[in-house]
Protein backbone atom coordinates (compact mmCIF):
# COMPACT_ATOMS: atom_id res chain seq x y z
CA UNK A 1 0.00 0.00 0.00
CA UNK A 2 2.51 2.48 1.03
CA UNK A 3 4.54 2.05 -2.83
CA UNK A 4 0.91 2.90 -4.24
CA UNK A 5 0.09 5.84 -2.01
CA UNK A 6 3.86 7.21 -2.48
CA UNK A 7 3.50 7.28 -5.96
CA UNK A 8 -0.20 9.03 -6.24
CA UNK A 9 1.51 11.54 -3.95
CA UNK A 10 4.80 12.24 -5.99
CA UNK A 11 2.69 12.24 -9.26
CA UNK A 12 0.43 14.33 -7.92
CA UNK A 13 3.15 16.86 -6.86
CA UNK A 14 4.81 16.95 -9.98
CA UNK A 15 1.91 17.11 -12.13
CA UNK A 16 0.08 19.65 -10.39
CA UNK A 17 2.86 22.16 -10.08
CA UNK A 18 3.81 21.83 -13.75
CA UNK A 19 0.40 22.64 -14.94
CA UNK A 20 0.03 24.96 -12.69
CA UNK A 21 3.01 26.77 -14.20
CA UNK A 22 1.03 26.77 -18.01
CA UNK A 23 -1.98 27.43 -16.33
CA UNK A 24 -0.68 30.59 -14.44
CA UNK A 25 1.08 32.22 -17.79
CA UNK A 26 -2.00 31.40 -19.66
CA UNK A 27 -3.79 33.61 -17.13
CA UNK A 28 -1.04 36.40 -16.92
CA UNK A 29 -1.73 36.53 -20.88
CA UNK A 30 -4.84 36.52 -21.24
CA UNK A 31 -5.68 32.89 -22.47
CA UNK A 32 -8.92 31.19 -21.45
CA UNK A 33 -8.07 28.07 -20.06
CA UNK A 34 -10.62 25.36 -20.69
CA UNK A 35 -10.10 22.51 -18.20
CA UNK A 36 -6.96 21.71 -16.17
CA UNK A 37 -6.72 17.80 -14.92
CA UNK A 38 -4.60 16.18 -13.13
CA UNK A 39 -4.33 13.05 -15.41
CA UNK A 40 -5.35 11.80 -19.04
CA UNK A 41 -8.73 11.40 -20.32
CA UNK A 42 -11.12 9.89 -19.65
CA UNK A 43 -12.34 12.72 -17.15
CA UNK A 44 -13.33 11.17 -13.66
CA UNK A 45 -14.53 13.91 -11.60
CA UNK A 46 -14.39 17.34 -11.02
CA UNK A 47 -15.80 20.91 -10.58
CA UNK A 48 -16.35 24.18 -12.90
CA UNK A 49 -15.21 27.22 -11.52
CA UNK A 50 -15.81 30.18 -13.74
CA UNK A 51 -14.29 28.96 -17.51
CA UNK A 52 -12.51 26.20 -16.05
CA UNK A 53 -13.23 22.75 -15.23
CA UNK A 54 -10.78 21.49 -12.58
CA UNK A 55 -10.67 17.51 -12.67
CA UNK A 56 -9.02 14.44 -12.03
CA UNK A 57 -8.54 12.11 -15.19
CA UNK A 58 -8.27 8.68 -15.57
CA UNK A 59 -4.87 7.64 -16.90
CA UNK A 60 -2.27 8.80 -13.96
CA UNK A 61 0.30 9.27 -15.88
CA UNK A 62 0.21 13.00 -16.71
CA UNK A 63 -1.89 15.86 -17.01
CA UNK A 64 -2.65 18.75 -19.26
CA UNK A 65 -4.58 22.31 -19.26
CA UNK A 66 -6.84 23.02 -22.22
CA UNK A 67 -6.35 26.37 -23.52
CA UNK A 68 -8.91 28.18 -26.33
CA UNK A 69 -7.32 28.30 -29.37
CA UNK A 70 -4.24 25.53 -28.75
CA UNK A 71 -4.38 22.53 -31.08
CA UNK A 72 -2.68 19.86 -28.34
CA UNK A 73 -2.78 16.51 -27.37
CA UNK A 74 -6.46 16.56 -27.55
CA UNK A 75 -6.40 17.53 -31.42
CA UNK A 76 -9.66 19.35 -30.26
CA UNK A 77 -9.79 22.04 -33.27
CA UNK A 78 -13.25 23.73 -32.44
CA UNK A 79 -12.02 26.31 -30.20
CA UNK A 80 -10.04 27.83 -33.33
CA UNK A 81 -12.49 30.74 -33.70
CA UNK A 82 -10.03 33.54 -34.07
CA UNK A 83 -11.00 35.48 -30.69
CA UNK A 84 -8.51 37.85 -28.64
CA UNK A 85 -8.44 34.99 -25.49
CA UNK A 86 -7.25 31.74 -27.40
CA UNK A 87 -3.77 31.03 -27.46
CA UNK A 88 -3.48 30.99 -31.29
CA UNK A 89 -3.96 35.19 -31.00
CA UNK A 90 -1.52 35.82 -28.96
CA UNK A 91 2.25 37.18 -29.97
CA UNK A 92 4.85 34.67 -30.55
CA UNK A 93 7.13 35.15 -27.08
CA UNK A 94 3.68 35.36 -25.06
CA UNK A 95 2.92 31.74 -26.48
CA UNK A 96 6.67 30.65 -25.37
CA UNK A 97 6.26 31.69 -22.05
CA UNK A 98 3.40 29.61 -21.46
CA UNK A 99 3.86 26.96 -22.87
CA UNK A 100 7.75 26.80 -20.98
CA UNK A 101 5.07 27.66 -18.09
CA UNK A 102 5.68 23.79 -17.01
CA UNK A 103 9.26 23.53 -17.04
CA UNK A 104 9.97 26.76 -15.35
CA UNK A 105 7.00 26.17 -12.67
CA UNK A 106 9.62 22.34 -12.05
CA UNK A 107 12.53 24.04 -11.87
CA UNK A 108 11.05 26.67 -8.91
CA UNK A 109 9.87 23.53 -6.98
CA UNK A 110 12.87 21.49 -7.15
CA UNK A 111 14.36 25.08 -6.26
CA UNK A 112 12.23 25.54 -3.16
CA UNK A 113 12.56 21.83 -2.28
CA UNK A 114 15.97 21.65 -2.05
CA UNK A 115 15.98 24.65 -0.31
CA UNK A 116 13.90 23.98 2.87
CA UNK A 117 15.46 20.30 2.74
CA UNK A 118 18.77 22.05 3.49
CA UNK A 119 17.75 25.14 6.00
CA UNK A 120 15.31 22.72 7.78
CA UNK A 121 17.65 19.56 7.85
CA UNK A 122 21.02 21.20 7.63
CA UNK A 123 23.82 19.75 5.21
CA UNK A 124 24.90 15.90 6.77
CA UNK A 125 28.67 16.21 6.26
CA UNK A 126 30.65 12.51 5.79
CA UNK A 127 34.21 13.83 7.39
CA UNK A 128 36.02 10.54 5.71
CA UNK A 129 38.35 10.83 2.54
CA UNK A 130 39.18 7.22 3.23
CA UNK A 131 37.73 4.33 1.24
CA UNK A 132 36.14 1.83 3.63
CA UNK A 133 35.01 -0.86 0.77
CA UNK A 134 35.17 -1.36 -2.74
CA UNK A 135 32.35 -2.86 -4.42
CA UNK A 136 33.41 -5.52 -6.92
CA UNK A 137 32.49 -5.17 -10.64
CA UNK A 138 32.77 -1.24 -10.57
CA UNK A 139 34.80 1.11 -12.26
CA UNK A 140 36.88 1.60 -8.95
CA UNK A 141 37.24 -1.76 -8.10
CA UNK A 142 38.88 -1.86 -12.21
CA UNK A 143 41.16 1.09 -11.82
CA UNK A 144 42.42 0.10 -8.57
CA UNK A 145 41.01 1.51 -5.37
CA UNK A 146 41.42 -0.45 -2.62
CA UNK A 147 40.22 -0.70 1.31
CA UNK A 148 42.03 2.52 3.18
CA UNK A 149 43.24 4.40 0.36
CA UNK A 150 43.15 7.74 1.51
CA UNK A 151 42.04 10.34 -1.60
CA UNK A 152 43.85 13.38 -1.04
CA UNK A 153 43.07 15.29 -4.55
CA UNK A 154 40.47 14.90 -7.81
CA UNK A 155 42.07 16.39 -10.92
CA UNK A 156 44.37 18.75 -8.65
CA UNK A 157 41.47 20.17 -6.65
CA UNK A 158 41.97 18.97 -2.57
CA UNK A 159 39.10 16.58 -1.05
CA UNK A 160 38.24 17.88 2.95
CA UNK A 161 35.07 14.76 3.09
CA UNK A 162 33.18 12.49 1.11
CA UNK A 163 31.08 15.57 0.18
CA UNK A 164 33.88 16.86 -1.92
CA UNK A 165 34.75 13.57 -3.68
CA UNK A 166 30.78 13.16 -4.39
CA UNK A 167 30.17 16.42 -5.71
CA UNK A 168 33.96 16.47 -7.69
CA UNK A 169 33.29 12.77 -9.73
CA UNK A 170 29.99 13.66 -10.58
CA UNK A 171 30.98 16.87 -11.73
CA UNK A 172 33.39 15.24 -14.15
CA UNK A 173 31.39 12.50 -15.17
CA UNK A 174 32.61 11.27 -18.71
CA UNK A 175 35.56 12.63 -18.09
CA UNK A 176 39.29 11.43 -17.62
CA UNK A 177 39.22 11.59 -13.83
CA UNK A 178 42.62 11.84 -11.52
CA UNK A 179 42.17 10.67 -7.86
CA UNK A 180 45.74 11.84 -5.86
CA UNK A 181 45.61 8.82 -3.06
CA UNK A 182 47.94 7.98 0.26
CA UNK A 183 48.30 4.15 0.13
CA UNK A 184 50.23 3.07 3.32
CA UNK A 185 52.13 6.01 3.45
CA UNK A 186 52.99 6.89 -0.04
CA UNK A 187 51.33 8.52 -2.44
CA UNK A 188 49.95 7.52 -6.02
CA UNK A 189 47.84 8.09 -8.48
CA UNK A 190 44.29 6.03 -9.54
CA UNK A 191 43.08 7.02 -12.81
CA UNK A 192 39.40 6.57 -14.62
CA UNK A 193 39.82 6.65 -18.44
CA UNK A 194 37.27 6.89 -21.09
CA UNK A 195 37.52 3.25 -21.97
CA UNK A 196 36.26 2.39 -18.03
CA UNK A 197 33.74 4.81 -18.06
CA UNK A 198 32.15 3.25 -21.69
CA UNK A 199 31.39 0.46 -18.73
CA UNK A 200 27.91 -0.54 -17.41
CA UNK A 201 26.56 1.71 -14.91
CA UNK A 202 30.43 3.49 -14.72
CA UNK A 203 28.32 6.65 -13.20
CA UNK A 204 28.22 4.98 -10.00
CA UNK A 205 32.00 4.81 -8.51
CA UNK A 206 31.50 1.64 -6.54
CA UNK A 207 33.52 3.51 -3.16
CA UNK A 208 32.12 3.63 0.18
CA UNK A 209 33.43 5.74 2.87
CA UNK A 210 35.60 4.32 5.75
CA UNK A 211 32.95 5.14 8.89
CA UNK A 212 32.33 4.10 12.45
CA UNK A 213 29.26 1.86 13.21
CA UNK A 214 27.11 4.56 14.24
CA UNK A 215 23.92 4.76 14.06
CA UNK A 216 22.32 8.31 12.65
CA UNK A 217 18.83 8.28 11.84
CA UNK A 218 16.01 4.93 11.72
CA UNK A 219 13.39 4.75 9.88
CA UNK A 220 10.14 4.85 11.91
CA UNK A 221 8.87 1.21 12.65
CA UNK A 222 11.98 -0.64 11.15
CA UNK A 223 13.24 -3.55 12.76
CA UNK A 224 15.99 -1.26 14.12
CA UNK A 225 13.42 1.10 15.86
CA UNK A 226 11.16 -1.66 16.77
CA UNK A 227 14.30 -3.38 18.95
CA UNK A 228 15.50 -0.25 20.85
CA UNK A 229 18.51 0.99 18.66
CA UNK A 230 18.75 4.89 18.98
CA UNK A 231 20.41 7.33 17.17
CA UNK A 232 24.45 8.10 18.80
CA UNK A 233 24.14 4.15 19.20
CA UNK A 234 28.34 2.62 18.57
CA UNK A 235 27.87 -1.52 17.23
CA UNK A 236 30.88 -3.17 18.39
CA UNK A 237 29.99 -6.91 17.30
CA UNK A 238 26.66 -8.89 15.65
CA UNK A 239 26.65 -11.96 16.74
CA UNK A 240 29.97 -12.08 18.01
CA UNK A 241 31.64 -10.97 15.24
CA UNK A 242 33.45 -7.83 15.79
CA UNK A 243 32.57 -4.89 13.64
CA UNK A 244 34.68 -1.86 12.99
CA UNK A 245 32.74 0.02 9.98
CA UNK A 246 30.05 1.31 8.65
CA UNK A 247 30.48 -1.43 5.57
CA UNK A 248 31.18 -4.69 7.71
CA UNK A 249 27.70 -4.05 9.82
CA UNK A 250 26.03 -3.68 6.58
CA UNK A 251 27.62 -6.51 5.31
CA UNK A 252 26.44 -8.89 7.86
CA UNK A 253 23.50 -7.50 7.79
CA UNK A 254 22.61 -7.92 4.14
CA UNK A 255 23.72 -11.67 4.52
CA UNK A 256 20.91 -12.54 6.83
CA UNK A 257 17.86 -11.46 6.43
CA UNK A 258 14.91 -12.82 8.67
CA UNK A 259 18.06 -13.97 10.99
CA UNK A 260 17.65 -12.89 14.20
CA UNK A 261 21.58 -10.88 14.97
CA UNK A 262 22.83 -10.41 18.21
CA UNK A 263 23.69 -6.42 18.28
CA UNK A 264 26.30 -5.17 21.33
CA UNK A 265 26.54 -1.63 21.22
CA UNK A 266 27.84 1.22 23.45
CA UNK A 267 25.43 3.73 24.43
CA UNK A 268 27.13 6.52 25.96
CA UNK A 269 28.75 4.30 29.29
CA UNK A 270 26.45 1.52 28.70
CA UNK A 271 27.08 -1.63 26.85
CA UNK A 272 23.73 -3.18 25.73
CA UNK A 273 22.84 -6.66 23.62
CA UNK A 274 19.77 -6.19 20.95
CA UNK A 275 18.27 -8.56 18.83
CA UNK A 276 17.46 -7.28 15.64
CA UNK A 277 15.84 -9.14 12.83
CA UNK A 278 16.73 -7.70 9.29
CA UNK A 279 13.57 -7.34 7.11
CA UNK A 280 14.06 -8.70 3.39
CA UNK A 281 14.42 -6.43 0.61
CA UNK A 282 14.22 -6.87 -3.09
CA UNK A 283 17.31 -4.64 -4.13
CA UNK A 284 18.62 -4.51 -7.89
CA UNK A 285 22.13 -4.69 -8.17
CA UNK A 286 24.66 -3.21 -10.39
CA UNK A 287 23.80 -6.01 -13.29
CA UNK A 288 19.85 -4.85 -12.98
CA UNK A 289 19.70 -8.61 -11.44
CA UNK A 290 17.27 -9.10 -8.31
CA UNK A 291 18.40 -9.97 -4.95
CA UNK A 292 16.91 -10.44 -1.22
CA UNK A 293 19.13 -8.77 1.38
CA UNK A 294 18.65 -7.53 4.60
CA UNK A 295 18.10 -4.42 6.11
CA UNK A 296 17.50 -3.34 9.28
CA UNK A 297 16.28 0.37 8.48
CA UNK A 298 19.70 2.54 10.09
CA UNK A 299 21.39 5.17 8.81
CA UNK A 300 25.16 6.27 9.41
CA UNK A 301 25.91 8.73 11.55
CA UNK A 302 26.95 12.35 9.69
CA UNK A 303 27.98 15.00 11.15
CA UNK A 304 25.12 18.01 10.40
CA UNK A 305 25.82 21.97 9.21
CA UNK A 306 22.99 24.29 10.17
CA UNK A 307 22.25 26.38 6.83
CA UNK A 308 21.20 29.78 7.33
CA UNK A 309 18.11 30.77 5.32
CA UNK A 310 19.46 33.32 2.87
CA UNK A 311 22.51 30.80 2.12
CA UNK A 312 20.17 27.63 1.84
CA UNK A 313 18.33 29.53 -1.04
CA UNK A 314 21.55 29.60 -2.81
CA UNK A 315 23.23 26.17 -2.23
CA UNK A 316 19.10 24.89 -3.31
CA UNK A 317 19.64 26.96 -6.43
CA UNK A 318 23.15 25.23 -6.99
CA UNK A 319 21.47 21.87 -6.30
CA UNK A 320 18.97 22.37 -9.00
CA UNK A 321 21.36 23.28 -11.68
CA UNK A 322 23.64 20.49 -10.71
CA UNK A 323 21.18 17.76 -11.06
CA UNK A 324 19.74 19.73 -14.16
CA UNK A 325 23.38 19.54 -15.25
CA UNK A 326 23.57 15.48 -14.81
CA UNK A 327 20.29 15.08 -17.04
CA UNK A 328 21.61 16.77 -19.31
CA UNK A 329 25.05 14.51 -19.32
CA UNK A 330 22.57 11.66 -19.12
CA UNK A 331 20.40 12.47 -22.32
CA UNK A 332 24.09 13.65 -24.34
CA UNK A 333 25.27 10.03 -23.77
CA UNK A 334 22.02 8.39 -24.59
CA UNK A 335 21.92 10.05 -27.92
CA UNK A 336 25.90 9.74 -28.73
CA UNK A 337 25.56 5.91 -27.74
CA UNK A 338 27.78 6.30 -24.54
CA UNK A 339 25.02 4.72 -22.51
CA UNK A 340 22.32 2.55 -23.43
CA UNK A 341 18.37 3.69 -23.25
CA UNK A 342 18.40 0.51 -20.62
CA UNK A 343 20.77 1.57 -18.09
CA UNK A 344 19.40 5.17 -18.48
CA UNK A 345 15.39 4.72 -19.03
CA UNK A 346 13.09 4.23 -16.01
CA UNK A 347 9.74 4.49 -16.20
CA UNK A 348 6.02 4.01 -13.74
CA UNK A 349 7.21 1.03 -12.48
CA UNK A 350 10.68 1.77 -11.36
CA UNK A 351 9.53 5.10 -9.93
CA UNK A 352 6.93 3.51 -7.90
CA UNK A 353 9.38 1.70 -6.75
CA UNK A 354 11.53 4.20 -5.93
CA UNK A 355 8.73 6.76 -3.98
CA UNK A 356 7.97 3.61 -2.01
CA UNK A 357 11.92 3.39 -0.71
CA UNK A 358 12.07 6.86 -0.38
CA UNK A 359 8.79 7.13 1.92
CA UNK A 360 9.85 4.10 4.08
CA UNK A 361 12.54 6.00 4.65
CA UNK A 362 11.03 9.33 5.95
CA UNK A 363 9.03 12.31 4.55
CA UNK A 364 12.46 13.99 3.68
CA UNK A 365 14.05 11.48 1.65
CA UNK A 366 10.51 11.46 -0.56
CA UNK A 367 10.86 15.18 -1.24
CA UNK A 368 14.21 14.72 -2.09
CA UNK A 369 12.97 12.56 -4.25
CA UNK A 370 10.25 14.84 -6.33
CA UNK A 371 12.93 17.22 -6.44
CA UNK A 372 15.19 15.26 -8.67
CA UNK A 373 12.17 14.36 -10.58
CA UNK A 374 10.59 17.32 -11.07
CA UNK A 375 13.99 18.64 -12.58
CA UNK A 376 13.85 15.33 -14.92
CA UNK A 377 10.44 16.22 -15.58
CA UNK A 378 11.52 19.67 -16.90
CA UNK A 379 14.76 18.84 -19.04
CA UNK A 380 12.37 16.02 -20.53
CA UNK A 381 9.54 18.49 -21.01
CA UNK A 382 11.86 21.02 -22.55
CA UNK A 383 12.91 18.42 -25.67
CA UNK A 384 12.35 19.40 -29.36
CA UNK A 385 9.73 16.22 -29.39
CA UNK A 386 5.94 17.11 -30.53
CA UNK A 387 3.32 17.08 -28.31
CA UNK A 388 5.95 18.24 -25.41
CA UNK A 389 5.85 21.56 -24.38
CA UNK A 390 9.70 21.63 -26.17
CA UNK A 391 7.87 20.54 -29.52
CA UNK A 392 5.42 23.20 -29.31
CA UNK A 393 7.73 25.95 -28.75
CA UNK A 394 9.47 24.48 -31.67
CA UNK A 395 6.65 24.60 -33.85
CA UNK A 396 6.07 28.47 -32.29
CA UNK A 397 9.17 29.11 -33.74
CA UNK A 398 9.35 27.50 -36.95
CA UNK A 399 6.24 29.69 -37.81
CA UNK A 400 7.65 32.59 -36.60
CA UNK A 401 11.32 32.56 -38.55
CA UNK A 402 8.56 31.76 -41.72
CA UNK A 403 6.56 34.43 -40.96
CA UNK A 404 3.69 32.40 -41.74
CA UNK A 405 1.82 29.85 -39.54
CA UNK A 406 0.88 26.37 -40.09
CA UNK A 407 -2.29 24.99 -41.02
CA UNK A 408 -4.61 23.15 -38.41
CA UNK A 409 -4.54 20.13 -40.47
CA UNK A 410 -0.40 20.13 -40.60
CA UNK A 411 -0.73 20.73 -36.73
CA UNK A 412 -2.74 18.20 -35.95
CA UNK A 413 -0.55 15.35 -37.64
CA UNK A 414 2.38 16.89 -35.90
CA UNK A 415 0.39 16.24 -32.91
CA UNK A 416 -0.29 12.59 -33.85
CA UNK A 417 3.12 11.76 -34.58
CA UNK A 418 4.37 13.03 -31.38
CA UNK A 419 1.59 11.07 -29.38
CA UNK A 420 2.57 7.76 -31.81
CA UNK A 421 6.33 8.45 -30.37
CA UNK A 422 5.54 9.06 -26.76
CA UNK A 423 3.68 6.20 -26.42
CA UNK A 424 6.41 3.90 -28.17
CA UNK A 425 8.45 5.25 -25.37
CA UNK A 426 5.89 4.94 -22.69
CA UNK A 427 5.92 0.28 -23.98
CA UNK A 428 9.87 0.85 -24.12
CA UNK A 429 10.60 1.76 -20.81
CA UNK A 430 8.16 -0.09 -18.91
CA UNK A 431 9.05 -3.16 -20.89
CA UNK A 432 12.58 -1.81 -19.92
CA UNK A 433 11.28 -1.83 -15.73
CA UNK A 434 9.94 -4.99 -16.15
CA UNK A 435 13.07 -6.25 -17.31
CA UNK A 436 14.73 -4.92 -14.68
CA UNK A 437 12.22 -6.16 -11.98
CA UNK A 438 13.11 -9.76 -13.32
CA UNK A 439 16.72 -9.17 -13.23
CA UNK A 440 17.08 -9.58 -17.25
Amino acid sequence: MIYFLSIIFVLSVLIFFHELGHFLFAKLFGVRVERFSIGFPPRLFGIKIGETDYCISAIPFGGYVKMAGMVDESMDTSTLTGAPYEFASKKWWQKIFILAGGVIMNMILAWIIFSALLYSEGQQIIPSTTVGFVQQGTIAEKAGFQVHDRILEINGKAVKNWNDIAQLYVANLGKRTVFKIEREGEVKEVVIDDQLFKQKNSEQLGLSPLMLAQIGQLVPDSPAAKAGLQPGDRVLAISGQPVTSWEEMTEIVRKNPEKPLEFRIKRGDQLLTLTITPAPTDEIDQDGKSHIVGKIGAWPYFESREIPFLTSLSEGFKNTFFVSELNVKALSWLITGKKSAKELLGGPIMITKMAGDFAKSGFASLLGLIANLSVMLAIVNILPIPALDGGHIGIILIEEIRRKPFSTKTKVKIQQVGMAILMILIVFVMYNDILRLLGM
